[in-house]
Formats: C-alpha cells, structure tokens, sequence
C-alpha cells in the first residue's frame, strides 16, 4: 500500500498527537516504522492544535454504533497495556483527564485545501480507508 500511496505523490502521512517529546520519543521506539520527521505532538497547555482542528472529548460526541468494531491489535494487548502511561499525555504535576479524553481525527489536504476530514466520535474510531484513499486520488 505504501508504493501505492508514494506513486500517488502523497507527502506523509503526518501524525499529530497529544503529549510531550519524551512520550513522542517513546512511541517511536515501539512504533519504528512511522518516520520521526512525520511524528509531532500538541504539546500546548489547552491543545491549540486539537481545537483549531475542533476536535472534541469523549462523551461530547455520539458514535454511529453500526460501524463500531473493535481493533484488531493480535496478540499485542499486553504491549499495549504495558506502554499506555509511558505515551500517554498525562502531566503528573498537574493530573487532568482533559488531555487523555480528547479525542482525534484524519485530514487530507492538498493544495492548501481540505480534501478530506474526519473526527472521531471515540477512541479507537477511524474513517473508512477506502474513502481517505479516494481523496488523495487512488481508487482501490
């Protein structure tokens, strides 16, 4: 799928997530083939970045429960488990479940356009990949 998406002139992905640097370099480690110059994280203390794209929190939105399913992680709930605190964007000096219950989403943009734009009504949502495919101009 990636030749396919390179061949298409598609300049990313980008990932944009909550959190600081040493949760960002954490996730790299157990995420190696994500690219660090297409990795950065909202680090501002009311999450500029999340809002400017309006992004809401658990329980603001409402999910579309006939497209609900759970993630196919194998057998890696364990790893999972294991890092969630070492990633997640928790200030311990200044606890607040506000970071940790925002919720995120996927833009595709060209041409300094929005092509394509989806929010997640859940953790764990995601948009149709055919559909984000078909933004970026390749038909599958």
């Amino acid at each position: 799928m990636s030749n396919i998406v390179k061949r298409a002139g598609v300049a990313g992905p980008v990932f944009i997530s909550i959190g600081d640097a040493p949760g960002l370099q954490k996730f790299l480690e157990l995420n190696p083939n994500i690219p660090k110059e297409f990795a950065f994280v909202d680090d501002t203390p009311d999450l500029d970045a999340y809002t400017a794209a309006g992004f809401a929190s658990i329980g603001s939105a409402f999910p579309d429960m006939d497209n609900m399913k759970m993630p196919d992680l194998g057998g890696q709930w364990m790893d999972y488990a294991a890092s969630v605190m070492a990633i997640s964007p928790v200030d311990v000096a200044r606890p607040s479940l506000s970071k940790v219950l925002r919720l995120g989403g996927t833009f595709v943009i060209g041409d300094d356009k929005v092509l394509y734009a989806w929010a997640d009504t859940v953790p764990g949502d995601h948009p149709d990949v055919k559909s984000v495919l078909k933004a970026i101009g390749i038909n599958q």
